[in-house]
Formats: C-alpha cells, structure tokens, sequence
C-alpha cells in the first residue's frame, strides 16, 4: 500500500512538472527579426551550424543565429515591437537571447558584438524585469529605451555613442552612464566618457534608426504600366507612427504594413512622398520618382 502510494505522488510530480514546463513554453515566446537594408555580402549562420552561409533569400533572424558582414555591406534587424540593429560593413553580431513574457510583458534582448558598428534603435521604454543589453569583448551597454550607436575595433576597444536617452555602460572595471550627444570608450581600465556634440552629424545619415522604421516594397523609382492612372504604394514601419502618402494619413495593419493608391503625377515633378513620425519628435521620409517606361 505504501509502495502504491509513493508511485502516486512520483506520477503526481512527474505530470506536474511536466504541466509547468508546458505553461512556461507558452508564457515565453521566443522573438524573431524581419530582415531589410540587405547590402553587398552578409552571411548568417545558425546555432549549431559550423559554417556560414549567404542570407540569401532568409527573411528572418533567430536567437542562436551569428550575422555577419563583409567590406562595404550592412543589414537591418527588426522587430515587430519596433526595435531596430543595423549593422555596418566588416560587423558580427550574435542575437543571443530574444523573447517576451507574455505574462508579465518583459522582454529580453541580448546580443553579442564581436567586432564591427552597431546603430540601435529601442523603441519602447524599458523597466521591471525587461532588459535590452549589447556585450562586447570588453564592455556592456544597457539600455532602457533609446537610440544609440556601439563599435568595436579589432584590438576589442568598445566605443558607445548616444543620440537619445541614457546608456548604463559596465566595463571590465568600473561603469559609466552616458547620456545624448555623449560617448564612452571602454579598453580594460574604467570607461571615459566624453561630450561629442559632432556625432549628430553622423547620427543624421542614419535614416529609419533616428526617426521610425519606413521601408517600402518598391525602389526609389518607379516606372508605372502605359496607361495607369494609379500606383499602389506598400511598405511597413512601426507600432505607433503615423504614416502619410504626399501628405495623406494611411492606416497600419496589425503587422505594421500599409498600402494605399496613389495617383501618377507623370510630369518633371512626378514624386511621391513617404513620411513616418513617431510621438519623440522623429522622422522617416523616403521619395519615389515616378519615371516613364523606355
């Protein structure tokens, strides 16, 4: 009898651990990245993989993955809550850690720099439990919700530089906290800080990381069919902006994509603009010349 009991509560234990395993399967989902600004050579390899290969026709970034670019390339990284990682030429990055707990609404985002340029955007204010952190040979940057920009030599010097928000830099001895238009170099003592006002020059090429995400399914021109009175415009940005077509509101789906016709203007002026602006006072445009077919 006390055997028969035993092995109760030993299934008992077995299916309830097995019940919470479950449940924390659904509580966190694991977060994937669309990928866009694809440029020149960029490679991805998976966890596990031992080598890399061309993103080739890849559209998307998993935790576990490496991204890796060559000379003059880069790539984007999005996420639909709207954080952004572009990538510059000769970068490697891995995506160590991405997910949200659908129970407490945290979120967790850690990445691996290697060596190479970051620019990074985070939309959201972060708090609680929710972490966004970038690690580097020497150094690690923590946000809680800003624009920024990280780099790392080949000698593993990490350079931080904030365009908005606070940065909380934590180097192999001591820690600093860098705020907008300041940088941090970290080499192995305590992280410098410095005031570099001359980086919003920089930070001003950086469209779609300073401002919202904007990214349309068609060029910069656009060559409509003989005849057509009408062109229609897609492309996706990001929760909360607000999107207009030559000054007219479109609505985003619940994706963040939009799409909307718009009249040819087939005259030396035929230009359609594209505007996204977020409540933080940023903004996105891109232009699409409308060119007639040869």
């Amino acid at each position: 009898m006390r055997k028969s009991a035993l092995l109760l509560v030993g299934v008992l234990a077995i299916f309830i651990f097995i019940g919470v395993m479950m449940m924390q399967s659904l509580v966190i989902v694991q977060r994937i990245a669309s990928v866009s600004e694809v440029a020149g050579q960029v490679y991805v390899k998976a966890r596990g993989d031992a080598d890399f290969k061309p993103l080739g026709d890849k559209q998307h970034v998993l935790a576990g993955y490496t991204v890796r670019t060559g000379p003059g390339s880069g790539v984007t990284l999005n996420w639909v809550n709207g954080s952004r990682v572009r990538l510059g030429p000769e970068t490697s990055v891995r995506v160590r850690k991405c997910t949200l707990n659908t129970s407490t609404r945290a979120t967790t985002s850690l990445f691996d720099l290697d060596v190479g340029r970051i620019w990074v955007r985070v939309l959201t204010i972060l708090g609680g439990r929710s972490k966004f952190e970038i690690r580097t040979p020497t150094a690690t940057a923590g946000v809680r919700g800003t624009v920024f920009f990280v780099e790392v030599d080949e000698s593993g010097v990490t350079r931080v530089a904030v365009h908005e928000g606070e940065v909380a830099i934590v180097g192999q001895v001591g820690a600093a906290s860098v705020g907008a238009g300041q940088e941090v170099t970290a080499i192995g003592g305590e992280p410098s800080v410095t005031d570099r006002p001359q980086e919003v020059l920089d930070w001003e090429e950086q469209t779609g990381i300073i401002g919202p995400r904007l990214d349309l399914d068609v060029g910069p021109e656009v060559a409509p069919p003989a005849g057509a009175d009408v062109l229609t415009v897609t492309g996706v940005s990001e929760p909360g902006a607000t999107v207009t077509i030559n000054g007219s509101r479109v609505e985003l789906d619940r994706s963040n994509h939009f799409t909307a016709e718009v009249p040819v203007d087939r005259g030396d002026q035929g230009i359609i603009l594209v505007s996204a602006s977020d409540n933080r006072g940023g903004t996105t445009v891109r232009a699409i010349a409308i060119v007639e077919t040869q």
